[in-house]
């Protein structure tokens, strides 16, 4: 079988060198050969192409194989190199193999090229493998496997080299922490290869807004860091926001197309730090602060950052809440208008701290949203509400609301962890009532209106909580399988100045006619509830009926205003 064989010949003897391709020839190699004499030529000829073979006179009168050797090897440190020469002699041999070349063949001798060469290239091949390996295992060392961007190493690597030279310069530097917003859920929902899909598909968005020099880089997770030389705030701001809109468009994963959302956080160099350390400490508060406001991108704010070690140090209290099992419930009544019984109650989650007291849901709550807690607190909740309840729940009409959360709703498994909680506890699920709100349905409306059907053909009662403050659509609420609406508590306080009364009458009229019953939130005078029953509204609750309180004080409180019900 004929090898195809580059072959570059440094050679002024065009005798010679027929002599040595025709040698090659006869051992079967296909010879396409370049001849050069001067070190010009040489140069150009390897930077021209690739060769597999180079072969010199070891001695020309205008041009030393030595010198060609050395030119060769400022190219290529790999190519074999093969002196053929009429000079005999140990001294010229050993002279050429200190000198790099691989073999010293004499020109009457040329029977033994075709083996050298043969083994030349095999030993090549080798060389290069292994240095190919060498140059990917030290790639891998500095870059994320997954999206080849650079690691954490790399990163720390490139901001101290930035930080030195903006120290010595004067110039800034925009160091930007970029956390995926709800990333889990794609993972828990289509598997992790798709999730892997997502992270690539946004290093992909990163690298294509940023310029030559700046560096973005994967920390971890689902965190990525962008290094932004010659940069101050003013300049970090709209790059980061020229991402976000970036991301904005959906990435189409296992056929389904996906949202993808982000917060960035900014700290620039020197105003928020000197070391590369301390930006990456900022910017990763500034990131957190954006999470928190919802805003997208934070710049890193000192008078805000100890509200920031307050609310991280919160997310390490809260995971030792969970398994301590630090919270308890609260219930308010819902008290139905037309016949002035208890339809049921609300619970409501209380955080008992060990150091800070009573901690409000509103303080918590998105902590362990971003933290992924959250499962494992509305299991809590659920369990714990079921158990206060149960006993009641199977032999009357009472319900109890649990509000979740859109990554509850979203997990795969939640409807039958949600049936046997409630087999558990020997409770009907006509007894439980689910809470969910307008922008947690349409945050990913397939996957809501899936898990929503699978709960309601088990019989527990859906409610959308919170009703006109989302963007949701007609008729995307008319294929939910929802019993209830409940009217946000800021139109209820506007009834009193007569803001909102077209509002919560339209709201009853659509929901009566969608065959939906209404429950208004908020009610905190004997005036708004009486305005809500003209109105037509089927329930209420708020201060004016009950504060909420404990369950036995609600048993009790149940039982003393409303004997026969519990």
């Amino acid at each position: 079988m004929t090898s195809r064989l580059r072959l570059l010949l440094i050679e002024d003897s065009a005798e010679d060198a027929a002599a040595v391709v025709s040698v090659l020839a006869a051992d079967g190699y296909d010879v396409a050969e370049e001849c050069v004499d001067t070190p010009a030529a040489l140069a150009d000829a390897l930077d021209r192409q690739r060769w597999d073979l180079a072969i010199a006179d070891y001695a020309m009168p205008s041009f030393s194989g030595v010198s060609a050797l050395r030119l060769v090897r400022e190219r290529d440190a790999d190519l074999p190199f093969i002196f053929v020469s009429a000079h005999h002699g140990e001294e010229a041999a050993v002279a050429a193999m200190r000198a790099g070349a691989h073999d010293y063949v004499l020109k009457d001798s040329l029977a033994r090229l075709a083996p050298s060469a043969a083994r030349e290239l095999r030993d090549a091949t080798a060389r290069r493998e292994r240095r190919r390996a060498e140059q990917r295992l030290v790639h891998l060392a500095h870059h994320d496997a997954l999206t080849d961007l650079p690691n954490r190493t790399l990163l720390q690597d490139r901001l101290d080299q930035a930080t030195r030279v903006a120290s010595r310069e004067g110039t800034s530097i925009a160091l930007l922490v970029l956390d995926l917003d709800d990333f889990k859920d794609v993972n828990d929902a289509l598997g992790h290869h798709a999730g892997d899909r997502v992270l690539q598909h946004v290093a992909s968005q990163i690298r294509g807004t940023l310029r030559d020099a700046d560096t973005v880089a994967r920390l971890g997770a689902d965190e990525f860091a962008i290094l932004l030389p010659f940069t101050d705030a003013d300049g970090a701001v709209p790059a980061a926001q020229k991402i976000l809109q970036e991301m904005g468009q959906p990435v189409v994963v296992e056929r389904r197309p996906l949202s993808i959302r982000a917060s960035l956080g900014i700290a620039c160099f020197p105003v928020h730090g000197t070391t590369a350390e301390v930006l990456m400490q900022k910017a990763d508060n500034a990131m957190y602060r954006a999470k928190m406001d919802g805003g997208g991108v934070a710049v890193y704010d000192p008078l805000r950052d100890r509200q920031t070690h307050r609310r991280l140090a919160l997310i390490s209290d809260l995971l030792t809440a969970i398994e301590e099992q630090q919270f308890e419930l609260e219930y308010q009544p819902i008290l139905h208008l037309r016949t002035g019984a208890i339809a049921g109650v609300e619970a409501l989650v209380r955080w008992n701290h060990p150091r800070h007291g009573r901690v409000q849901p509103a303080d918590f709550i998105d902590l362990a949203e971003q933290t992924g807690l959250i499962n494992p607190l509305t299991s809590i909740v659920l369990n714990t509400a079921i158990r206060d309840w149960g006993v009641s729940l199977g032999t009357s009409p009472l319900t109890v609301a649990v509000n979740l959360s859109p990554r509850t709703l979203l997990s795969p498994d939640f409807p039958e962890r949600v049936a046997d909680m409630l087999a558990a506890a020997a409770a009907a699920p006509a007894s439980l009532t689910l809470e969910i709100t307008e922008h947690m349905l349409m945050s990913d409306p397939a996957r809501s209106l899936e898990s929503l059907k699978r709960l309601h053909a088990m019989g527990v009662r859906l409610t959308i909580d919170d009703f006109g403050t989302g963007y949701s659509s007609l008729s995307y609420l008319r294929r939910l399988p929802v019993d209830e609406l409940k009217i946000d508590r800021s139109f209820v306080t506007g009834l009193a100045s007569g803001q909102d009364e077209v509002i919560v009458r339209s709201t009853i009229d659509l929901a009566h006619n969608m065959g939906l019953s209404v429950v208004a939130e908020g009610v905190e005078s004997e005036a708004a509830q009486a305005w809500l029953m003209s109105m037509g509204c089927d329930a209420v609750q708020g201060s004016f009926i009950c504060e909420p309180g404990s369950a036995p004080a609600m048993r009790e409180w149940i039982a003393r205003q409303h004997p026969g019900t519990v």
